[in-house]
């Protein structure tokens, strides 16, 4: 049973596009591993990622990610299972002040400067919509 979680966090420690970088290379290795696909949007200090997966191994990763000293305030939104994957390849996408910096980051993903969507069959969804609301609003902070 494939299933996939949407949740998002708030940056517990400063995170600049080095660190994301960094954290891109690490969390690709581990859901390889594990068999984890999924989109991550960083963005001015939150995250909101949708994992894909077997039901063990996206519960184990979301898990893992809530007992992360990295992350605070993190919440479930969505978790549904799914017939088949909608972002196998996919690991991260964020946004630096040039995204040419960043552009031949394995994993990188213009999705956050709007010029890209996604495909029609997953377009319509709740996760979709959520991680198009994340993209499309100037967060600040409390």
């Amino acid at each position: 049973m494939l299933v996939s979680i949407v949740y998002m966090s708030r940056s517990a420690v400063p995170f600049d596009d080095h660190a994301l970088a960094e954290l891109l290379r690490e969390a690709r290795l581990r859901n390889e591993a594990l068999g984890v696909s999924g989109l991550l949007v960083a963005k001015g200090g939150r995250f909101m990622q949708l994992l894909e997966g077997p039901a063990w191994s996206v519960d184990d990763r979301f898990g893992a990610i809530a007992r992360d000293p990295r992350h605070g305030e993190v919440k479930s939104l969505v978790r549904e299972e799914i017939a088949r994957r909608r972002f196998d390849g996919w690991s991260m996408a964020y946004r630096s002040l040039d995204d040419r910096d960043v552009a031949t980051e394995e994993g990188f993903s213009p999705f956050l400067s709007g010029t890209m969507d996604f495909a029609p069959e997953f377009d319509g969804t709740s996760a979709a919509w959520l991680l198009k609301w994340f993209r499309d609003r100037e967060l600040t902070d409390r």
